[in-house]
């Protein structure tokens, strides 16, 4: 399934396989949007599949942000494929309960 970042009322939803054939396009989107606004939200609840390359640039994102004193704020908990792989790979550290 192809991969699609939608805008839903300020929340970037990630929609479709965040696969290693798809990874630019949310490194990119994602990195442009840390490079110009102090805030960001990712929502991973319409992701389909994950892997281990979109396992490396979420923690990338999650470390750009963290470096530039950015808010990055990541749903998708419920998500339960998600969720375990994040977990299963010791990233689930990212996810925020407070937005």
């Amino acid at each position: 399934m192809e991969l699609e970042i939608n805008n839903v009322r300020g929340r970037m939803e990630v929609v479709g396989d965040f696969t290693s054939e798809n990874v630019h396009k949310v490194k990119d989107h994602f990195n442009y949007l840390l490079d110009h606004y102090e805030e960001v939200v990712m929502c991973l609840k319409k992701v389909k599949k994950i892997d281990k390359k979109a396992l490396q640039v979420l923690q990338g994102i999650y470390a750009k942000a963290q470096r530039r004193k950015k808010v990055l704020f990541v749903l998708g908990k419920k998500n339960k494929k998600v969720f375990m792989t994040l977990k299963s790979n010791k990233l689930n550290h990212i996810f925020r309960n407070d937005y």
